[in-house]
């Protein structure tokens, strides 16, 4: 009989960018199947299996820029997975395909909160999301916000392709089709891959990277006059992305780390 996994609380996940990406990575120890045969316990019992379980959720954030600020999303990305001790089988991988992204019902708009709430808004959007709006959620700053409903967001499809390795598995990201020049939408709690633990203690790092081609400007404030020219546009969008945003992002944009032990 396998002793139990510690089940002390796992590091928190790191997001620099929460309204931009979030993520999650959660372990769940999988159950023997009493239906398998006693012979196929006995040769897997010094073997451990853990599913992997994703929350992934995308949007748009400002950054501020000197006297202006700038709004950016991402078109795409790679989650890496360092793992150590433990391997995830090629067919042992279940996010791949299209993927369209949970987008709420109804969008959210909110009235009447100062500038400086900003992130306590984003925060209640964000636990509302998660949560599935199923209690009744308050903004920090003490105010209620006033909800007005409108219509259902867009959809944004996500297309999702693995590549080949047992020991440094990467999921790469892209959008495949959307109203929106970005990724936007929610995966929650949705099974990435199981994890195949071949001796303890065992580490799993994962990483969400992005290049200068993934991040893309979607809107602007007091940076430039409202007549530049498009192609100078592109030049001042491509220079803040690659002198001011991408060093921001490097080496990655959000990590989660999960440990175990008896």
């Amino acid at each position: 009989m396998q002793p139990p996994l510690s089940t002390q609380p796992q590091p928190e996940p790191e997001n620099k960018c929460p309204d931009c990406l979030y993520i999650e990575l959660e372990g769940i120890p999988v159950e023997p199947d009493t239906q398998e045969p006693l012979e196929f316990w006995i040769a897997s019992s010094q073997h451990y299996y853990i599913d992997l379980h994703l929350t992934l959720n995308f949007n748009e954030q400002w950054e501020v820029l000197n006297k202006g600020r700038v709004k950016f999303g991402l078109k795409g990305g790679e989650l890496r997975l360092k793992l150590e001790n433990s391997e995830i089988p090629y067919e042992s991988r279940k996010l791949v395909g299209s993927i369209e992204l949970e987008m709420p019902h109804k969008r959210q708009a909110f009235k009447g909160l100062q500038m400086q709430k900003g992130k306590d808004v984003r925060a209640f959007v964000l636990k509302s999301a998660l949560n599935g709006n199923k209690t009744r959620t308050q903004a920090t700053a003490g105010t209620e916000p006033k909800l007005k409903q409108t219509e259902p967001m867009p959809v944004t499809v996500c297309h999702i392709t693995t590549k080949v390795s047992e020991e440094n598995p990467v999921w790469i990201f892209e959008e495949e089709m959307g109203e929106e020049p970005v990724l936007k939408g929610l995966l929650k709690k949705v099974k990435l891959a199981t994890l195949h633990v071949l001796t303890l203690p065992c580490r799993v790092e994962a990483t969400f990277e992005v290049s200068k081609r993934d991040v893309c400007l979607t809107a602007a404030e007091g940076l430039w006059p409202p007549d530049i020219s498009r192609n100078k546009r592109a030049v001042l969008d491509r220079l803040i992305i690659q002198r001011l945003l991408e060093p921001k992002l490097k080496p990655y944009l959000s990590r989660v780390e999960l440990r175990y032990d008896t």
